[in-house]
C-alpha cells in the first residue's frame, strides 16, 4: 500500500492544523467565554503545545513512510498525549485549581486528540 504524494503527511501541516487549535482557545478565553487567568491559561496553553511538538518529534523523525511503521508510531503518538493531558488533568485537580481551568484543558485535549485522529487518519486514506 503506497502513501500518495499529495496525501503525505507534512510537519508544517501538521503542526499549523494543531496551532489552529490552540488558537481558536486563545479566542475562546479573551471572548470570556473561560474565565481563568492569563497565567494559567498560557501554562495549560504551553503543556498542551509541549505535548503536540513531542508528538510531531514521534510522527517525523527517522520517518520512512511505511505504512506499517506510520500505524505503530499513531499509537504511541496516541498513548503518549493521553497519558500526558490526563497527568496534567490530575496534576490540576490534586493542586485545587478551578474547575473552569480544568475543564478548559480536557476541552483543548479532547479537541487536539479528535483533529489529531481525524488529520492522521485522512492522510493515511
Amino acid at each position: 500500500m503506497k502513501i500518495l504524494p499529495h496525501k503525505r503527511i507534512a510537519p508544517w501541516s501538521y503542526l499549523a492544523t494543531l496551532l489552529a487549535v490552540h488558537f481558536v482557545f486563545v479566542i475562546l478565553y479573551l471572548t470570556a467565554i473561560f474565565r481563568i487567568p492569563f497565567g494559567q491559561m498560557f501554562a495549560v496553553q504551553c503543556t498542551s503545545f509541549l505535548l503536540v511538538l513531542i508528538s510531531a518529534c514521534i510522527l517525523f523523525i527517522k520517518n520512512n513512510g511505511d505504512p506499517a511503521v506510520q500505524t505503530f508510531r499513531f499509537l504511541i503518538i496516541s498513548v503518549t498525549q493521553l497519558l500526558g493531558y490526563l497527568s496534567t488533568s490530575l496534576a490540576l485537580i490534586y493542586t485545587d485549581q478551578t474547575t473552569e481551568l480544568v475543564l478548559y484543558l480536557l476541552s483543548l485535549s479532547l479537541s487536539v486528540l479528535i483533529l489529531q485522529t481525524s488529520y492522521l487518519v485522512r492522510r493515511l486514506k
